[in-house]
């Protein structure tokens, strides 16, 4: 689905489940040393998409560690954004050539929980989710 999104310069590489031959290299087993099992297993898993990704891009891999403001520091060359949420990872990376950059963002189908969305929103921007709501009901548009 996140393929279908975006631009055709962008390669793709999503995941429903964590394959157990998913590893990372030492630089970023440090990162998440210290982390809960849940933790380790989506960030391994949404580097072995990255891995993949990079590499129909013709990419080497290297480690993806955080930069300085938490974002993975890719490849020179390359943009991406990895994404991962209960039961789905995904990587998107292209050449920066071709983009000045690349967001994927997913979340659980579900609506926000109660008053997150007042504190986040404008009122024209949640004038429109109301109408959408409206029209595509079974869609939580908040997310």
């Amino acid at each position: 689905m996140i393929r279908d999104l975006l631009p055709d310069v962008v390669v793709t590489e999503v995941a429903y489940d964590d394959p157990p031959e998913a590893r990372l290299e030492p630089a970023e087993a440090a990162v998440v040393a210290e982390a809960v099992d849940k933790r380790r297993r989506e960030f391994t898993t949404v580097r072995h998409c990255a891995r993949a990704a990079l590499a129909r891009l013709g990419v080497p891999y290297r480690p993806l560690v955080p930069g300085l403001r938490g974002a993975p520091s890719w490849p020179d060359g390359v943009i991406g954004s990895l994404t991962h949420c209960d039961g789905f990872r995904a990587a998107a990376v292209s050449r920066a050539g071709d983009l000045a950059s690349v967001g994927i963002d997913a979340e659980p189908a579900l609506p926000l929980p109660e008053g997150v969305l007042e504190a986040i929103a404008l009122p024209v921007e949640r004038q429109r989710l109301a109408e959408l709501a409206a029209t595509h009901p079974g869609t939580p548009w908040d997310r």
